[in-house]
């Protein structure tokens, strides 16, 4: 486990001076708290930081101020940020825009499929696909749209 620890880590090293990294960064209207811990427990991720409104020097309303003004959650090497917008920010989400996931094994990629697609509405159920991959695609609860991929070795 140490091991796959300081392998992670210098990969991330790795990536952060020798890489460009996208990043995707999802904008909520007051449930980004709710999103990110749901976030969080399907992909076993980490919170690297949270700031609220509150932490922002600029006026806020009273009932802004414990919103999410940035966070950033990593898992697998990947960051995903997440935020409210600014107070009366409406969301314009559309599915041209979907978040793509390679998942390394059939196992892991049925569990999360499973858990991120509650109470929302699967597209594509996960199926063996004939460019040698399991696949699916799904519109999460909170109106992210999502592909999960796992390819098979060949």
């Amino acid at each position: 486990m140490q091991l796959l620890k300081t392998a992670e880590k210098m990969q991330r090293l790795i990536i952060k001076y020798f890489f460009m990294k996208l990043n995707p960064y999802l904008i909520f209207e007051g449930n980004a708290e709710e999103v990110l811990n749901f976030y969080k427990e399907i992909f076993s991720g980490t919170v690297l930081m949270i700031s609220r409104y509150s932490d922002n020097p600029q006026p806020t309303d009273e009932d802004w101020k414990n919103k999410i003004l940035h966070s950033r959650l990593e898992f697998d090497g990947n960051m995903l940020m997440i935020s409210d917008g600014f107070k009366g920010y409406k969301v314009n989400a559309e599915s041209n825009i979907q978040l793509s996931v390679e998942i390394e094994s059939v196992e892991k990629l049925n569990s999360i499929f499973e858990k991120i697609s509650e109470g929302g509405f699967v597209q594509m159920p996960l199926q063996d696909t004939f460019w040698g991959a399991r696949f699916g695609m799904l519109k999460d609860k909170f109106g992210v749209y999502w592909m999960f991929n796992h390819e098979y070795k060949k």
